[in-house]
């Protein structure tokens, strides 16, 4: 049974991680209007990806928060200006060119390595480009990543019961888009970290075959 429910609107790249071969097992589709605590009571940890729906999610927050308070987790990528979270984000340019530039320096310039999701990635791997930063964050949260100009790119706190985990980074797009081609690393690391399950070590492919017959393309 899957441990991870992902919340879903219909972009395409949500639909690929979920229902990759060596994800599939681990993430259920968890469309954002049919959110309910009935449908997430058996989960361990919830994801939202970049470009999600926030207007129904700020509707349906208090779900989220009691499932914090359950002592779950909840990962949110991406930019998240939004009224749910208490938090402020702001919008920035995106940088996708630093790696032609210098590759050597990636837009997070600090890391916390010794947490469990960028444990054994490299610079690289923990920071491919942002969408935006934090300018401000909960009083208890832990500071993960920030950038030069010591913007905050990933946080957590434990203050709602359970761990939020909260980046501007957007693995779980970008994963389903497969232009980034180390982001199995990334994504293996956080999925570990949701659900104590390590996803196959093979890398994920968007490749029509490996869906499987019947598969939604």
């Amino acid at each position: 049974m899957a441990k991870i429910g992902l919340i879903f609107n219909g972009v395409w790249s949500h639909y690929a991680v979920a229902t990759a071969p060596k994800y599939r097992d681990l993430y259920e589709l968890l469309y954002v209007h049919d959110l309910t605590a009935e449908a997430v009571a058996d989960l361990e940890a919830l994801a939202i990806p970049f470009q999600s729906n926030q207007q129904v999610l700020t509707e349906k927050k208090a779900i989220i928060y009691d499932f914090l308070a359950a002592g779950k987790k909840v990962f949110l990528e991406g930019d998240s200006s939004t009224a749910w979270l208490d938090a402020q984000w702001e919008d920035r340019p995106v940088n996708n060119y630093w790696w032609v530039d210098d590759p050597t320096n990636p837009p997070v310039s600090e890391t916390n390595y010794d947490h469990p999701v960028y444990q054994g990635l490299t610079p690289r791997q923990a920071c491919w480009h942002t969408h935006g930063v934090y300018t401000r964050v909960p009083e208890s949260a832990e500071i993960l990543q920030t950038n030069a100009a010591g913007d905050i790119i990933t946080w957590q706190t434990h203050a709602y019961g359970g761990t939020l985990l909260a980046t501007t980074l957007d693995p779980l797009v970008e994963h389903g888009v497969q232009q980034i081609t180390h982001l199995d690393n990334y994504v293996d690391r956080l999925t570990y970290w949701l659900s104590d399950q390590q996803p196959s070590p093979d890398r994920m492919t968007i490749d029509a075959a490996a869906y499987g017959e019947g598969a939604v393309v």
